[in-house]
Order: C-alpha cells, then structure tokens, then sequence
C-alpha cells in the first residue's frame, strides 16, 4: 500500500514523458506503385501542438472527438513532412488513424499514389518539422523502405531535411 502511495506520488509530481518521439516509415509499394506513410506518436505528443495551433481541443479516441481532427491532423502534416523525389514535391492522401492497443499511442496513415515504377528516381528528398515548434525536446526518426535500399535518418531542429540517393 504504501509503496503504491509513494509510486503515486511520484508519478503526479513528474513530467509525463521526457522523450518525445515520432516513428515514420515511408514503404515504397511496388504492386499499387504507391509510397505508404505510418506515423506513430504519443496521443499527448500529437495532440498538444495542433490544440495549441488550431485552439480546438481534439480528445482524439474518444467518443467526444474533434470532427475536424482528421483535417487538423493532414493540414498539419502536410506542412511538416515534406516529401519530394527528383525535385517533384508530392502530395499525400489522409488514409486514417489508429489508436494503439496500450492507448498511449497513434498510427496516422497517409499515402502517396502514382509512384510510377517507370520513372528514374534518382533521390528522395525528405523535410520533417513534425513538433519542432515546440519548446520540448523533439527527435523525429524516418525508416525509408524504397525498392532495395533501406535508410534510418533523425532529424532535430538542428537537422530537418535529407535527401537519399538511389544510385550511389
């Protein structure tokens, strides 16, 4: 009992997270020619930028969520991971989102259609801003799965854009 009061205690008396992390993968789907995003972030990481910019609350997984949350969230991201291959920005389609079974994460879904296996594609080029507005300590890590070559990049508010090449 009194351990539970001190575990307590402690917990109300700490921040809720040190780390604040987002989990991207953007897969290169030879079959539907498509490049399919997956974002994972902590609902609280996600939801406290976007209240604080679009002063709407979002309660997002609950039975009170924001209508519009599925459009604050693609706005959002739109503006903060950019992704351009050869120079061409593209555009990328809200797919949905997924609470994850431990209820303290997200999966936002998002895909880029029309990635015609055709075209030569010399590099892509990634820009990730996600929550680097914040005064929080932000890390955002990029898992790129593109044909044969597979990258892990991190970018902070020191390092926010990349660009693979393919041929080298």
């Amino acid at each position: 009992m009194i351990n539970n009061l001190i575990l307590a205690a402690y917990i109300s008396i700490s921040p809720i997270h040190d780390f604040h992390i987002t989990h991207t993968t953007l897969n290169y789907n030879k079959h539907s020619e498509s490049i399919e995003i997956t974002v994972k972030v902590a609902i609280e990481d996600l939801e406290r930028p976007l209240e604080d910019k679009y002063y709407k609350k979002l309660k997002l997984g609950t039975t009170e969520e924001n209508e519009a949350a599925n459009e604050i969230i693609k706005e959002y991201f739109s503006c903060n991971l950019k992704v351009s291959i050869n120079d061409i920005p593209y555009e990328y389609e809200w797919v949905g989102k997924e609470i994850s079974s431990n209820l303290h994460d997200i999966y936002l879904y998002f895909e880029i259609p029309n990635i015609y296996q055709s075209e030569y594609k010399e590099y892509l080029k990634i820009e990730n801003t996600i929550f680097l507005e914040s005064d929080l300590p932000q890390t955002n890590i990029v898992l790129i799965e593109f044909e044969d070559h597979n990258y892990n990049l991190t970018f902070t508010r020191d390092y926010i854009s990349e660009k693979i090449f393919f041929n080298k």
